[in-house]
């Protein structure tokens, strides 16, 4: 998903109509139906037979009681388990303002207790859920496939690989930039960040998805399981592939170029010789780090892909010597951040994993107290990420996990004294983010966050805003899976450090954010293509047209953008409002699918 300045203008035109698309009066929501069948809804693909297990009922009428459930086998027809769902009521945040309208009383269903092996489906009142399996490592083996070859379906190839061949430069002669994943279902680009001119919202894409895949090699490596031998191959496979890129874009003496272009024309064209190179170097915050970080990783394997282990190795120290010397002269506002911190710190971190060299360890080490020291306290809220050097909370629309991420995988190098520190700032920064999600009745789990708006104004929601800074033209905001994924994997990372209860609270918070993704959530839809509820088509309007083309296929283990907020301060919630709201090309919001969302899946599912 690219920034307005990286993407034509066709897509990108909502820019102009933001405020009637965010505001409540634009959007009236249609009534649901009264005395339908209350939905029951799940992860339409299972869970572990230990796992917490949470299934909600969403009804259209108020009953301030409990509501039978009867959990089904879905192969016999038999009931197997009952029990009694707890009323949590409506969400207020989501009451007044949704499109399309959704229930709006809720119930939990607790089935954590059920641990029988097999496929089922739970039933209330004459609605049924979507079929689940309860068996072991469920997410990698009913969802594993589909997302590693989602990478390689998204693989640069054919006339576009060809061109970015021999990208021309301004000063003359060619680059070669081919590899690579394609941004987005509707982005043919590539690229190793967005959001480079805001502050704090700079979003990740081939450089996180190039750690990503070598990390979760190493996590199911460690495992030692004969029935992910194959997806490790094809982890370590795909992970080479991005690092080949990285190396590939890499700046002797240098950075890295920050993206290949792709413009998108007003016929639906989208001709591969109109490609181009952006030269601008990428500074720490901007996927510096992370691409730093995926090179060092991937030279420590005994098998490489086009280029050396020792070629990967020698651009990540390269590129890391140069940001040392050069970042604040690249950021956009001359200011390091907490952005910079966690992107410098993985790369520190791999490097010294790669090499023992001191001098990496003690920028490791550095970074991590810079981040240590971020935990600052508001009002009723203690110990969330300041995003600056006051108090500005961070959140972010896709890497809100990559903190305790870049915390925990620095633990691999870290002395006795600084691990017992870097465990309890984790676990104080992880409890708020249980806390601010249970503040309010949140019958689904999602996580809710601490945000600040354009003119300052602090609170705690539920969806990224659309009014974060202060310029009309920063006004990006879409569906928040990448987030909620890395969230999960921060979780599922962070809970193998802790015991009891809160070790058990941060899986069942991980697993509440995996679930939405996978069909618990209000509309009651899968959002990874491949598996379970199907999803609306993308469509794209070519200018004048009142039809729109489906020309942007999604592919199986592709996760789209997602549910939002409908206003503009993120409040209510909406999916795919359709053209007669929002008008042609703007449901790019929800529907397409983007790479950083089935980066972080796929990475909390190898944590498992």
């Amino acid at each position: 998903m690219s920034s307005s300045s990286e993407q034509s203008p066709t897509r990108r035109r909502f820019l102009l109509g933001t405020a009637a698309v965010a505001g409540s009066a634009a959007l009236p929501a249609p009534s649901p139906a009264a005395g339908s069948k209350p939905l029951v809804l799940t992860n339409n693909v299972g869970f572990e037979p230990g796992a917490a297990k949470r299934v909600v009922i969403a009804a259209t009428k108020p009953s301030a009681g409990p509501r039978a459930y009867q959990v089904v086998d879905n192969a016999t027809g038999q009931t197997v388990s009952r029990g009694l769902a707890k009323y949590v009521g409506p969400v207020q945040d989501w009451a007044a303002d949704q499109v399309p309208a959704v229930p709006s009383y809720y119930w939990v269903a607790d089935l954590t207790a059920f641990t029988r092996t097999g496929q089922y489906v739970v039933t209330v009142d004459g609605g049924s859920s979507q079929p689940f399996w309860i068996e072991p490592n469920v997410l990698e083996r009913r969802t594993m496939s589909h997302l590693v070859h989602y990478f390689k379906d998204a693989r640069s190839s054919g006339q576009y690989d060809k061109a970015d061949r021999k990208l021309p430069l301004k000063s003359g002669g060619t680059f070669d930039a081919s590899g690579g994943w394609y941004d987005a279902a509707a982005d043919w680009g590539k690229h190793f960040t967005q959001l480079s001119n805001l502050s704090y919202f700079n979003t990740l894409s081939i450089p996180l998805t190039a750690w990503a895949l070598a990390a979760a090699h190493d996590q199911i490596a460690k495992r030692g399981n004969t029935d992910l031998v194959a997806a490790q191959g094809w982890l370590l496979d795909e992970a080479l592939f991005g690092a080949d890129y990285l190396t590939r874009v890499h700046v002797k003496g240098g950075s890295f170029y920050s993206s290949v272009g792709q413009p998108e024309a007003d016929d639906l064209g989208a001709d591969p010789t109109q490609r181009s190179l952006s030269t601008r170097q990428v500074d720490f915050r901007e996927g510096g780090g992370l691409a730093i970080a995926a090179l060092a990783r991937s030279s420590t394997y005994p098998v490489s892909g086009d280029y050396a282990s020792a070629d990967y190795l020698a651009a990540a120290e390269d590129a890391f010597a140069y940001l040392v010397a050069n970042n604040v002269k690249l950021l956009n506002d001359g200011k390091e951040n907490i952005l910079d911190d966690f992107n410098a710190l993985l790369a520190a971190t791999e490097l010294f994993k790669a090499t023992k060299k001191d001098t990496y360890r003690t920028a490791a080490d550095t970074r991590a107290a810079n981040l240590c020291a971020r935990l600052v306290s508001w009002q009723g809220y203690h110990d969330y990420w300041r995003a600056d050097d006051a108090d500005r909370p961070f959140f972010h629309p896709s890497d809100a996990g990559l903190p305790v991420v870049s915390l925990l995988t620095y633990l691999d190098v870290a002395d006795a004294a600084t691990k017992t520190k870097v465990l309890d700032v984790v676990r104080r920064s992880l409890q708020f983010e249980l806390n601010v999600t249970g503040e309010v009745p949140n019958p689904f789990g999602y996580a809710r966050q601490l945000v600040q708006d354009n003119k300052g104004t602090r609170y705690s929601g539920y969806f990224f805003p659309h009014n974060v800074t202060p310029r009309t033209d920063d006004a990006w905001w879409q569906g928040e899976n990448a987030r909620l994924a890395s969230m999960a994997s921060a979780a599922r990372l962070a809970a193998g450090f802790y015991t009891g209860a809160f070790a058990a609270g941060l899986r069942a918070y991980a697993q509440d954010q995996l679930n939405w993704i996978v069909g618990s959530n209000p509309f009651d839809v899968c959002m990874l293509e491949g598996t379970g509820r199907d999803q609306p088509l993308y469509l794209e309007y070519a200018d004048g047209q009142t039809v729109g083309s489906w020309r942007w296929l999604r592919s199986a283990g592709g996760i789209v953008n997602g549910i939002t907020g409908k206003s503009d301060d993120g409040r209510g919630i909406a999916w795919d409002p359709g053209t007669a709201f929002t008008g042609p090309n703007t449901d790019w919001r929800w529907l397409e699918q983007w790479l950083p969302h089935s980066t972080w899946f796929l990475y909390a599912a190898s944590i498992g």
